[in-house]
């Protein structure tokens, strides 16, 4: 691990390459989780059709989400990649896998560009490797993550190297525009290069122009996207957060106080998964985060401890101007923020979530590492590896096959609603009604009051034409939800209880 100037390229080539082998095995993973088989292989046709391709461009991510996202870029290329490879979920793999592997070059560059060779080729070695991030590589929506990630982190390393240039200007404000148009927080590029000016050193004469070239560019890509989002596209950052379902956003139900401390607890929840990443899962919601939070909660108590050193932290550092340093944690800051639920998005907690902000905060812990002396930084870099490499590979392969993932996704994470709801709706569709019962029977025990639970009860007895029973949910879910399509299944449901109680009694 010794500084080698004379290969510079030799971090980002050795992260590239450490992704590329690790994530290889996921060429043979199905569409699997919610958003996959939504936005991909779907219902949303947009993708199938390039006659609707425009409506990327005019309409939000989810084609009638609440949230108004807009990714038009990250759903443009589903729809290219759909046109050019069919309903093939390998060719969707293998684009998410080189990505990666540009993501990962691009966080080795940065960290070599901030803190040397050394430290560029731990930060890219520990990111390509880090399980946190299997969900955003393997699931293929997690495409927005890759692109955003890339777009901005490249920026950064141009813009790291002087001289600034008027091309160099043109080249940043692509890349941005790259992440901004794949992800939201693409739109922190203006803030993470004005963060990175003290790292970057006073400009030189010949570089004054390019900055201001770049100042306009960039600051009017960022007014655009605005523009178009809240005044001709009708995408509001403002959005009624009333209609999210509350056991994947529990938030909406929390008390004042709760509302308050649970985003403290996910910032103890997001530490644990980046240093101690042995519990992974597609599903945080409702019953594993609630609405409300025991004080005594320890994810609380350990957000307090991380909250409390990122400040002593960045005090330290300002106090010793080491602006690469601070740079990292105020880049993982900001990123962090837009995830963070002090503004409720559509989720409470997900992995993917964290893929931009852990690149800063690995290139810290690289900078750290590099300090030591080189043998026992290179043992404890390739015990890291070893484990990382171990425990990402063995997570990853278990998203071949929908069904079985489910069901070690349920294993691993018991108290989730949503992964009874899923594996119960692949056992009713596959005919194995007794143990999607089962499943719902669970569900029902952990939120009795949830209304989806008795909904897909209704149809499970519906399958079974056991049509009293599925009446009864029927009702049961209408109380608890009422709506016009489960007025209609209630309905249908007592018809067909009617009919069979006229046939038994001919």
């Amino acid at each position: 691990m010794s500084q080698n100037r004379s290969r510079p390229w030799f971090p980002a080539v050795a992260a590239a390459l450490a992704s590329l082998l690790l994530y290889a095995v996921t060429l043979g993973a199905a569409y699997n989780i919610y958003d996959d088989g939504f936005l991909v292989s779907g219902p949303d046709i947009r993708v199938r059709n390039p006659h609707l391709w425009g409506q990327f461009w005019k309409n939000d991510f989810f084609h009638g989400g609440i949230d108004n996202l807009y990714r038009p870029l990250a759903s443009q290329s589903f729809g290219l990649q759909w046109w050019l490879t069919g309903n093939r979920p390998w060719p969707f793999h293998l684009v998410n896998i080189l990505l990666s592997a540009g993501v990962c070059a691009a966080v080795a560059e940065l960290g070599r560009r901030l803190a040397g060779w050394r430290a560029g080729l731990i930060a890219g070695l520990l990111f390509a490797v880090h399980p946190v991030h299997v969900e955003a590589v393997t699931s293929i929506v997690g495409r927005t993550e890759l692109l955003c990630a890339l777009g901005l982190i490249s920026a950064l390393v141009i813009f790291l190297r002087p001289p600034l240039t008027l091309s160099r200007a043109i080249a940043i404000t692509a890349l941005g525009l790259m992440a901004m148009l794949s992800k939201e927080p693409g739109m922190l590029l203006p803030v993470l290069l004005i963060g990175a000016l003290p790292v970057r050193g006073p400009l030189a004469k010949s570089e004054r122009t390019a900055a201001k070239w770049l100042a306009v560019l960039v600051l009017w890509s960022v007014s655009a996207l605005i523009i178009l989002r809240e005044q001709i596209l009708g995408l509001k950052f403002e959005w009624d957060r009333s209609f999210l379902d509350w056991t994947i956003q529990p938030l909406i139900h929390s008390p004042p106080a709760d509302r308050w401390l649970i985003p403290i607890a996910l910032v103890g929840r997001y530490a644990r998964l980046l240093i101690f990443p042995t519990h992974l899962s597609i599903d945080y919601g409702a019953a594993i985060i609630n609405p409300t939070i025991p004080r005594d909660d320890p994810y609380l108590w350990f957000g307090v401890f991380c909250l409390i050193a990122a400040g002593v932290t960045a005090i330290v550092l300002l106090r010793k101007k080491n602006w690469p340093a601070l740079f990292c944690l105020f880049a993982a800051a900001i990123t962090y923020a837009m995830a963070s639920n002090i503004i409720i998005i559509g989720t409470i907690f997900g992995e993917r979530l964290i893929y931009l902000p852990s690149a800063f905060l690995l290139i810290l812990a690289a900078m750290v590492l590099a300090r030591l002396p080189a043998k026992l930084a290179a043992t404890i870099l390739t015990f890291l590896l070893l484990l990382g490499f171990a425990r990402s590979y063995t997570y990853a392969i278990q998203w071949h096959d929908r069904d079985s993932f489910y069901a070690y996704s349920l294993r691993h994470q018991p108290n989730s609603a949503r992964l009874h709801l899923l594996l119960a709706e692949v056992d009713r569709q596959e005919g194995r009604l007794d143990d999607a019962r089962s499943l719902l029977l669970d569900g029902r025990r952990m939120l009795p009051d949830y209304w989806q639970f008795w909904y897909d009860g209704g149809l499970v007895e519906e399958d079974a034409k056991n049509w009293p029973e599925a009446s009864a949910d029927f009702q049961r879910a209408f109380d608890l939800h009422p709506s016009n399509a489960v007025e209609d299944r209630v309905s249908h449901a007592q018809r067909m209880m009617l009919q069979a109680a006229t046939r038994r009694s001919n």
